[in-house]
């Protein structure tokens, strides 16, 4: 009945799973005896079992055959064979013993080795060719799908370094691109300099002799009569056509702080600024032509310069020199208010010589340099006693300011400015300044200071090249060089006293009776640059040179 088919079926699909097992897997799993290369190992299994039915069918056969000779012989050898079994039972049972080992081999044997072979297996070998077609399909479309992946990746990578060079060339070309318009710019904006500077020079050129002839027309060193003026001489030496070497400098000093060396000192750049080493050399001039070996005449000895005529091809000539036209029509400083007439007092030895007080008080504005003695009478005839600005260096700022009692240095009156230069700790010693004496501070900002400066070294640079010098090496201008290069450009005329412009003279370096210069002033500054500096204003009728 079905009941028996159907355990007969699960017997067969039994054996067949343990001769799958026992073929093909190491372990007894079905599903690790497949073959991972698909339909080619279903075919190789096939084969294989070909080979092994043929083999059982010879075996069978072969003992077929001789377990049939054996019985008709009548050999009883054994203790229990099919012939013993068939004397014991008859004929009939002989019979009937082959007959079932033929059904029971073909039916447990046969017919599953036919089913495994010819797909008339089990549904578990259907299921399990199924799965191994489906596996190999899976396997296939894996193979194309990574393949597809590859190509598709390999694809992206050519892309990706194709939009990368394009990229770059991109890249290049605007980079390119943007050089050439930054050098265009540049080489645009140096022509539009040139140009400025060019107008600017024209403008001054066109101006100067405007300004010299409002100069000229002011009272000269305030109408003194001529035996109060200087008698100048030829100076020997200037020129000393010789070279020197400057060294190497950093452009920073350490300077005491604003209260004392006790707290601490500050860094502070120079206005020579860092330079390499190098040699500044007058051993060979260049002279242009006549104008320039007139002016050269002058600048040796003063007496020869035509200072009070109107076409004078001299002062022409030193108008033409780098630094003078600046150092008259430069800015102006904020908070210096335009006058007629200005004088500029040093502290000059020479000012004792004569009584200069009465014409320099009589100047529209009277600068004074630093604070020495100034408020003792005794000086009064020689220095005069009017004063409206004051152009203090560091060391006196910080006196003036801090370190001293007020009572020491008083303001000379009420109207007094101070005007402060070095860069030191400036903003502290101006607020400082102010409030301690109640008094206006200017200040005389880095812009001011790099325009006179760089006026001052172009005149430096023309000087040598005429064959003057070689100079003093210098870290900071004078007070009084400052004050100077700063109301020339505010006064129509500035006369200057108490300066060294001619030496020889017997005079102490200082009117108070001091006879050499202090520390700050021999390591700090160029007194014999400075002096021609005074010289080649004055021949240029920049200034008038009144002691």
């Amino acid at each position: 009945g079905k009941p028996l088919q159907r355990r007969k079926r699960e017997r067969e699909r039994e054996r067949g799973g343990i001769m799958r097992g026992s073929f093909f897997t190491t372990n007894g799993s079905t599903h690790n005896a497949r073959f991972a290369s698909g339909t080619t190992g279903v075919h190789k299994r096939k084969k294989m079992m070909l080979l092994v039915l043929v083999f059982v069918v010879v075996c069978l056969v072969c003992g077929t055959w001789t377990f049939r000779g054996r019985s008709a012989e009548g050999k009883n050898d054994a203790p229990f064979t099919s012939s013993s079994y068939s004397k014991r039972s008859g004929g009939k049972g002989k019979q009937t013993l082959l007959d079932s080992f033929e059904k029971e081999v073909h039916e447990h044997v046969f017919e599953p080795i036919a089913h495994g072979l010819f797909g008339g297996g089990s549904d578990d070998d259907t299921v399990s060719d199924e799965d191994d077609d489906d596996d190999s399909e899976r396997g296939g479309e894996k193979e194309e799908e990574e393949d597809e992946t590859i190509a598709a990746d390999a694809n992206a990578d050519v892309k990706y370094r194709e939009e990368n060079e394009k990229a770059e060339m991109h890249d290049e070309e605007e980079n390119q691109e943007a050089d050439g318009y930054e050098v265009a710019t540049m080489e645009k904006n140096a022509a539009i300099e040139r140009e400025v500077r060019l107008e600017e020079t024209a403008r001054k050129a066109s101006n100067m002799p405007k300004a010299f002839a409002i100069h000229r027309g002011n009272a000269k060193c305030a109408n003194a009569p001529k035996e109060m003026l200087p008698r100048f001489s030829k100076q020997i030496g200037l020129r000393k056509k010789e070279s020197k070497v400057l060294p190497a400098k950093a452009g920073y000093v350490g300077v005491s702080r604003i209260d004392g060396a006790t707290k601490g000192t500050v860094r502070v750049r120079t206005e020579n600024g860092p330079r390499t080493k190098k040699v500044e050399s007058s051993a060979n001039p260049t002279v242009k032509n006549r104008d320039e070996e007139a002016l050269i005449a002058c600048l040796e000895d003063l007496s020869k310069c035509q200072l009070d005529s109107e076409n004078d091809s001299i002062r022409k000539a030193a108008w033409k020199l780098g630094g003078t036209m600046d150092a008259k029509l430069g800015k102006s400083l904020a908070g210096i208010e335009r006058k007629k007439t200005c004088a500029i007092v040093g502290n000059g030895g020479a000012l004792m010589a004569k009584e200069y007080g009465q014409y320099i008080d009589k100047h529209d504005v009277v600068v004074r340099i630093n604070v020495l003695d100034n408020n003792n009478a005794k000086f009064n005839a020689s220095l005069g006693q009017k004063a409206t600005h004051r152009v203090l260096s560091y060391k006196m700022s910080k006196d003036v300011c801090c370190l001293q009692p007020a009572s020491k240095h008083p303001p000379d009156n009420d109207e007094l400015i101070y005007l402060a230069w070095f860069p030191a700790m400036r903003k502290q010693l101006i607020s400082r300044l102010a409030k301690r004496q109640k008094r206006k501070v200017i200040e005389m900002h880095d812009a001011h200071l790099k325009s006179i400066i760089q006026s001052f070294k172009k005149m430096r640079e023309e000087l040598v090249r005429l064959g003057f010098g070689p100079f003093e090496d210098w870290e900071y201008m004078t007070s009084g060089m400052h004050a100077v290069l700063t109301f020339a450009r505010s006064c129509e005329t500035v006369d200057v006293y108490g300066f060294t412009t001619d030496s020889g003279g017997k005079e102490p370096y200082w009117f108070t009776g001091r006879k050499v210069a202090p520390r700050s002033g021999r390591t700090q500054h160029a007194w014999d640059h400075e002096r021609m500096i005074l010289r080649l204003l004055a021949a240029s009728g920049v200034v008038n040179v009144c002691t």
